[in-house]
């Protein structure tokens, strides 16, 4: 879930991923467990090899997930005129920096989930071509980030029916 607050004319978005890269981090340990199992106590070769491949496969799965799923801090500071985002993860981080006043909205993305149904993430727009989440995570429902939406939108003075919901395909 992203969390908001205000400090003066600074607005900071975060979000929580560690409930999530908790989770994927069993898929790493089991991974490791497996792998040593195979390569330690494995009663033939062929069960070695097909054990060290669910060992790996476990392991790069967990990384995967938690690469694709990085923490984000988004601050829109007024008085510096800038919107910071960092992106990290448990084992580095990126961060970039914006003109606030290159914002021209702040959007709903919509996107389709591999199971069926809608997702949602909030975006902010910086001209006609640069999109920038918020947060890396999709929501199952749109209140969340229509939430974060309006909140942003309030903080910058825009129009609060400004932009569209846009859908990706």
């Amino acid at each position: 879930m992203m969390k908001t607050r205000i400090e003066g004319d600074l607005l900071i978005i975060r979000d929580q991923p560690f409930g999530f890269w908790l989770f994927y981090s069993f898929f790493i340990a089991g991974g490791l467990m497996a792998l040593v199992l195979s390569l330690s106590a494995a009663p033939d070769t062929t069960t070695a090899i097909i054990g060290s491949a669910i060992g790996l496969g476990n392991i790069t799965g967990g990384f995967y997930m938690v690469k694709r799923e990085p923490a984000s801090i988004v601050e829109i500071d007024k008085d510096s005129g800038e919107v910071r985002v960092c992106r990290w993860y448990p084992f580095g981080k990126r961060q970039r920096a914006y003109s606030v006043s290159a914002i021209t909205g702040v959007e709903v993305e919509i996107s389709e989930h591999t199971e069926g149904g809608s997702v949602y993430r909030t975006r902010l727009c910086f001209g006609k071509a640069e999109f920038v989440p918020v947060s890396m995570f999709w929501y199952q429902t749109r209140e969340p980030s229509e939430t974060i939406l309006r909140e942003i939108r309030t903080f910058l003075g825009l129009d609060l029916h400004q932009g569209s919901v846009l859908k990706q395909k």
